[in-house]
Formats: structure tokens, sequence, C-alpha cells
């Protein structure tokens, strides 16, 4: 279910596990990432919530996003590991985090030894003023959206 940015329906006090991006080309990394995050959630009482980068922040390259937020949320909150999904309208995931308070902020293996943007570092500080910490799953970086770019920018797809 694709839940109002403040919603306090969803929470009931167990641990909350955010994942944030844009999930606009969707591939088997998303759903690996998103799968780790669900098994180590739910193993804990926890809610796996997904909060999507509104349209005007999907700075990906020339004609991006391909689906709209709504698009993207709809097919984030139909897979089995996600309990709830979130449109963020701001330009990176501070807010969401403000408000909805994860004891975990998940990224993928991708984002695991390097050097955080700007952005990211603002989120990672976000989640650690509010108790929260930082969980970077290990799926294998196969399927990242940077490699998707590269191979079709390569071969011209």
């Amino acid at each position: 279910m694709i839940w109002p940015f403040s919603s306090q329906s969803a929470r009931d006090g167990r641990p909350i596990f955010l994942c944030h991006g844009c999930f606009d080309r969707i591939h088997v990394g998303h759903v690996g990432h998103l799968e780790e995050v669900g098994q180590l959630a739910h193993k804990q009482g926890g809610l796996v919530w997904v909060s999507i980068t509104a349209d005007p922040f999907v700075h990906k390259g020339r004609g991006r996003p391909l689906m709209t937020a709504v698009e993207r949320a709809t097919i984030i909150s139909h897979l089995k590991m996600v309990d709830h999904v979130v449109i963020d309208p701001n330009r990176t995931a501070v807010q969401a985090i403000k408000s909805i308070k994860p004891q975990w902020y998940c990224k993928g293996a991708d984002y695991r030894n390097k050097e955080p943007s700007a952005d990211l570092a603002a989120e990672i500080a976000a989640v650690r003023s509010i108790g929260g910490d930082v969980l970077y799953t290990s799926e294998p970086v196969r399927h990242s959206t940077d490699y998707l770019r590269r191979y079709m920018d390569a071969n011209r797809i």
C-alpha cells in the first residue's frame, strides 16, 4: 500500500528499515537488496518502508524518470517483502528519515566502500541523529543502475 508521507497509521512501535531511492529502472539488484532487508527486518519483527524519489528530483540522465513516482511506488508496493511505500516530495531522504524515524537506513552494497555524496552524508547524519544507523546489504553488485546505464549506452540501447 502507498501511504501518505506523514502517515501515522502504519507505525506500531516495530523497528523500521527504510530503503530510499529512485527505483526507476527497477532490476534484480533492487529486488535482491529489498529481499535482504526484508529478511533482516522480519527476523526482528520489523517493517520495510521504501521511500521513492519524486519525479522532479530524479536526475539520472536524459529521458528520466522512465516511470512516474506513482508508477514506481505501485511496482515496489507489490513486492512481498515491502510493508509500506511513500513518495518523498523532497530532494533528499532527510525529511523522510526525520518523519519515519527508522532504526535502520538501508543502502545497497554498491554504497558500502565509496565516499558518500553530500546528500547521502546528510541522510546518514539524519538517521544517526534520531538514534538509527546505516545498514549496507551484501547482495552482489551485478545489476546496479549505473551498470545498466553503461551497458545500454555502450550498446546504444
